[in-house]
């Protein structure tokens, strides 16, 4: 009983005193109890927040290292340094003589050789047994210089369908990043080339396929950061779309211009036969014509780069397409053969539609009395005779772009295709030059760009 009562009223001893404390006295002490189991409390849960906060980042920086942030510096202050010849090589259908082989290219033609095109297939690398002997063959070139970069494409027109389900989370992307090393490693490659055409254009109706121009983004951050973490000094480039309707819907310019070595634009196919555009038209412009405004207006290369640029895609990141072939098309009416004539549909000379420099030389060549016009603002030829009309690429026309090219101080060109140049020599002198040596055309524009 003393001791309960002791515990209410606090007895203290004080000698031979006995102190009673009052409820006041023990209330103040209380509070200071409670400030204190407070404040200890406070300092806990601070201390807990860093170490759960430094716990976080730590798994974080394990599981995604796209919180860095990189920049592909090309390191390009001197306008004739590191410069781009970039040419398209297609594998050949067959060993037919008839077609460009490997062995035929001249090994200083290009700095860089882009083997196209394999496929996506289940989130990998796709190559069939001739696409493998291809860059087998390309890969022989680099003896006789061994400055010569060989990179693998990827996708190419009608090869889009690989590509939603690869790039559609961080598994199936990995999974496609682990085939890329593969490859690479695999077949002595130089670097990886993607030409996917085009993110979330096709699926743009699915809430997936909205989410793909993102997801385009991430896969060229992850394939950089795989890069930089293996320590491989592999290149990574793209095809890059030209009409802005395009552009705005398919790309994070910004992010590609942080984890790409360059950017191949495909400044061409301005113009060509659909049953939407039944119409003819110049294949490669340089600049708008000065009848073109608005829509038409912006097919060409000028207003392409220029949106680019603004756009935030640095000049030492852009090589400009540059096609070696045209376009045919069947006129309605012979005698309203300008361009924007009706047409009925893709023209005879070539394969739909698509005419090599050497097929516009041949047809100069069976044909006389053609009337060749060529196009003084947009600085390229359309030629026609009956009811045949073709858009085409001269020497004199790609010598105009390569020098536009170096005026900007951009980073070079692209090249598609060798195999639609006249890699036999097969024209001589029959149009506009005295060229009379094998790839006119590409060694016209490698003569600009890299003196």
């Amino acid at each position: 009983m003393k001791e309960t009562w002791n515990k209410i009223f606090d007895y203290k001893t004080d000698g031979n005193l006995i102190v009673l404390s009052t409820y006041k006295e023990l209330e103040k002490e209380d509070n200071k109890n409670r400030i204190s189991f407070r404040y200890y409390r406070y300092v806990s849960i601070i201390l807990w927040l860093i170490i759960f906060s430094l716990i976080a980042l730590v798994v974080l920086k394990k599981q995604s290292p796209l919180i860095d942030i990189v920049y592909v510096d090309n390191g390009n202050n001197d306008i004739n340094s590191d410069k781009v010849v970039s040419c398209y090589y297609n594998t050949p259908a067959n060993d037919d003589v008839s077609q460009l082989l490997p062995s035929n290219i001249n090994p200083h033609l290009c700095t860089h050789i882009n083997v196209a095109f394999a496929q996506v297939k289940n989130k990998q690398i796709y190559l069939t047994e001739l696409q493998i002997k291809t860059i087998a063959d390309v890969l022989q070139i680099k003896n006789k210089n061994p400055n010569l970069k060989v990179l693998l494409s990827v996708g190419g027109a009608g090869n889009n369908e690989g590509f939603s389900d690869m790039v559609v989370n961080h598994i199936a992307r990995k999974e496609f990043i682990k085939s890329i090393k593969y490859t690479l490693r695999n077949y002595s490659l130089d670097g990886i080339d993607l030409d996917w055409e085009f993110p979330a254009l096709h699926q743009y109706s699915r809430d997936a396929g909205k989410r793909e121009r993102q997801h385009f983004s991430q896969l060229l951050r992850e394939i950089r950061m795989e890069y930089i973490r293996e320590k491989k000094n592999y290149m990574l480039t793209v095809a890059l779309a030209a009409p802005q309707i395009i552009v705005d819907v398919a790309y994070d310019v910004d992010q590609i211009n942080l984890y790409v070595d360059y950017a191949n634009i495909m400044t061409y196919d301005f113009h060509y036969y659909t049953q939407y555009t039944p119409f003819t038209g110049l294949n490669s412009p340089l600049y708008a014509r000065n009848s073109e405004y608005f829509y038409m207006g912006t097919l060409n290369i000028n207003y392409t780069i220029q949106m680019y640029l603004s756009k935030g895609l640095n000049e030492s990141k852009i090589v400009v397409g540059i096609p070696t072939y045209g376009h045919s098309f069947t006129l309605v009416n012979e005698d309203n053969a300008g361009i924007g004539s009706p047409a009925s549909g893709y023209g005879h000379v070539g394969s739909s539609g698509f005419v090599s420099y050497p097929e516009v030389c041949n047809f100069l060549k069976v044909n006389s009395n053609v009337s060749i016009v060529e196009e003084k603002n947009a600085r390229v030829s359309y030629l026609h005779k009956q009811s045949e009309w073709i858009s085409f690429d001269s020497p004199q026309s790609v010598t105009s772009k390569a020098e536009y090219i170096k005026k900007l101080k951009l980073r070079g060109a692209m090249i598609y295709a060798l195999n639609s140049d006249d890699y036999k020599g097969l024209c001589g002198k029959i149009l506009f030059s005295n060229v009379s040596y094998n790839f006119p055309l590409s060694a016209s524009i490698r003569n600009i760009i890299l003196t």
